[in-house]
């Protein structure tokens, strides 16, 4: 019992210590020009500023790089679509001459063949009329020949009491006799004809089987070349200016499609196609370049020239624009870890370089051209 009571009086005491030591209670007050009580508010999403801060670290993590904004005298003046097709030698169409059957097939699908190489022998089909007629003009040469044997022979047995001229004229009849019936005899060989491949190449897909009946004019074989190609482009009236002589192409291949290559301008046709009031571009793609393009393949033809005047105009990597809320943009890297936001206007552009018409972008500022969508995000959450 006096245990207990001890411990009773020890916990009063501590109690009544705590007590006195506790400062009194006093009213909490917000700082000046804050407001802690109501609602909050939704962010609006808009960032404050024009710029976005980024470490190093993640600089490194995100891959951001940048290039140079310069001055150049040549930029793309133009855009054209085109078309990819076989160019001179590029292509052979082989053709049935005469209406026939397929004797001999010895070409194949993808086969490499040269100029001049046989693909198929074809044989000449006959009528009954014709087939009547051949039989009788054989018939009639063979007994030509018969009835000339026999009067050269007879002559040569009579030849001390016969004429001269009598003997020199049957000995004629005969060899014309043989002649006539070689022609004869020889038109059944006459009737295949081999068909040659008139280009060097690739032969193309084709159906066809031995025994086929064909018509005159049908196409067997297409073969390719695809070390000859060129590009065909139609220019209008407001893009001719722009077809200088000192122009460049480059050919590209549409969305999807890497492929790239320069061109050599082969001609630029003077006459205007009277259906859409346009003149022919024909370019000739690098041979060491065909094989990234096929014929019959959409592409885009970017014209490249001199600034005109020459006056040098801001150039900077298209890979660089970007856009916030539909207007287009530019990140400049102003600080180490600072990327400010340059709105812009673009000119004309190609898959490299675009030409900046308007803007705060300057020469030899260092513009983003990878980690623009990382920064773009960035810049709207902050």
């Amino acid at each position: 019992m006096k245990t207990t009571h001890k411990l009773l009086a020890a916990t009063a005491a501590a109690g009544l210590v705590l007590t006195v030591l506790l400062p009194p209670p006093a009213a909490v007050l917000a700082h000046g020009g804050e407001d802690h009580g109501g609602e909050a508010k939704a962010s609006t999403g808009v960032a404050l500023t024009d710029a976005v801060a980024l470490p190093k670290e993640s600089q490194f993590l995100f891959g951001v790089r940048t290039a140079l904004a310069g001055y150049s005298g040549t930029y793309n003046r133009a855009t054209l679509y085109g078309t990819v097709s076989a160019a001179a030698g590029g292509e052979g169409r082989v053709v049935v001459p005469q209406a026939g059957r397929i004797v001999r097939l010895t070409a194949r699908v993808g086969q490499q063949v040269r100029a001049g190489q046989a693909l198929a022998v074809v044989e000449q089909t006959l009528d009954a009329t014709q087939q009547i007629d051949l039989s009788t003009g054989r018939a009639n040469a063979q007994a030509e020949l018969r009835a000339a044997r026999q009067d050269y022979a007879r002559l040569q047995s009579i030849a001390d009491i016969a004429a001269r001229k009598d003997v020199v004229a049957a000995e004629l009849r005969l060899r014309q006799a043989r002649q006539n019936a070689g022609i004869q005899n020889g038109q059944a060989s006459q009737r295949r004809v081999t068909i040659t491949s008139p280009v060097s190449g690739t032969v193309d897909v084709f159906s066809l089987a031995v025994g086929q009946q064909v018509s005159q004019g049908d196409e067997l074989f297409r073969v390719i070349n695809p070390g000859k190609l060129r590009v065909t482009a139609d220019v209008f009236a407001q893009d001719l200016e722009k077809i200088t002589p000192g122009a460049q192409f480059r050919i590209e291949g549409l969305q999807g499609q890497a492929a790239s290559s320069a061109a050599r301008l082969v001609v630029f046709s003077n006459v205007v196609n009277p259906v859409n009031q346009a003149r022919q571009l024909i370019l000739e793609l690098d041979g060491a370049a065909t094989t990234a393009f096929r014929a019959g393949q959409a592409v885009n033809v970017r014209v490249v020239g001199q600034a005109a005047g020459g006056t040098k105009q801001l150039v900077v990597p298209t890979s660089a624009l970007t856009d916030l809320s539909g207007k287009p943009v530019i990140f400049v890297h102003t600080d180490p870890e600072t990327f400010a936001i340059r709105y812009v206007q673009p000119g004309p552009a190609n898959g490299a370089q675009t030409v900046l018409l308007g803007g705060t972008v300057n020469e030899n500022d260092r513009v983003v051209t990878v980690g623009t969508y990382q920064l773009k995000s960035i810049y709207l959450n902050q």
